[in-house]
């Protein structure tokens, strides 16, 4: 299995696999964009997709500008749902 491939599979939270001198451009772009995001709390709506697709795929895919409505009301008026 690619890093691609294990990156889109891994649930909200998991840690990132490694970067590496091997990795094409663009692969490391993304992670790098995938960690500042994770560091500085901004929801990752790729990240968000894949696992819904993959652990909950009878469940209705939120469109971005909902799924970003969704993170700022979580972050700023106190209700949290809950998702595992």
């Amino acid at each position: 299995m690619s890093d691609e491939a294990s990156m889109r599979d891994a649930p909200p939270g998991a840690a990132l696999p490694d970067i590496t001198l091997t990795a094409r451009p663009r692969t490391r772009l993304q992670r790098i964009r995938q960690a500042c995001r994770q560091m500085f709390g901004i929801p990752d709506y790729e990240r968000y997709a894949a696992h819904m697709q993959a652990r909950h795929p009878d469940k209705p895919l939120l469109s971005e500008r909902e799924f970003h409505a969704m993170a700022i009301d979580i972050r700023y008026g106190g209700s949290r749902p809950r998702c595992c």
